[in-house]
């Protein structure tokens, strides 16, 4: 027999036995690949009224990460220039006697002043949930290693 006739008969029998032995992918969630996803268990906020000192704030991942919000934010919403529930209670660090995490200085701006000589809102940060979302301290969906760094 001719090499090529010989590679071409080892390529036909290595293509029945591959198609032979093909096996469907399996998805790593378990279900056949082309069944819906099931949604995930609703996952509700805190039931505490923010605002009161009562909440265990959510621990921090990673350096520099803005602290995220435990608690829900829909009646606090919208968060405008003008109507900003969130400095109701987060503009100085205890409300009503209790502690309460307070704005950092970078959200001030250092030159503009307000009639009382205080630092006013800094215009490009009164959205505040552009960066502080609001979070359910959940189990992880997927058990993974992860460990954040905050040190």
């Amino acid at each position: 027999m001719k090499r090529s006739t010989r590679l071409a008969l080892a390529a036909l029998i290595i293509g029945i036995v591959g198609c032979a032995s093909f096996v469907p992918p399996v998805s790593m969630r378990g279900a056949d690949v082309a069944a819906n996803d099931a949604a995930p268990e609703a996952k509700s906020y805190s039931t505490k009224t923010p605002g009161i000192g009562e909440q265990k704030l959510i621990a921090r991942t990673f350096i520099n990460q803005p602290p995220v919000i435990p608690h829900t934010i829909e009646k606090y919403e919208p968060i405008t220039a003008d109507e900003n529930a969130c400095l109701e209670c987060h503009v100085s660090d205890e409300l009503r006697g209790k502690p309460m995490p307070k704005m950092g200085k970078s959200h001030f701006s250092t030159q503009i002043k307000d009639t009382d000589g205080n630092p006013v809102l800094e215009m490009s940060r009164f959205q505040c949930n552009s960066c502080h979302v609001p979070q359910v301290d959940a189990k992880p969906l997927v058990e993974n290693n992860f460990v954040g760094v905050t040190k």
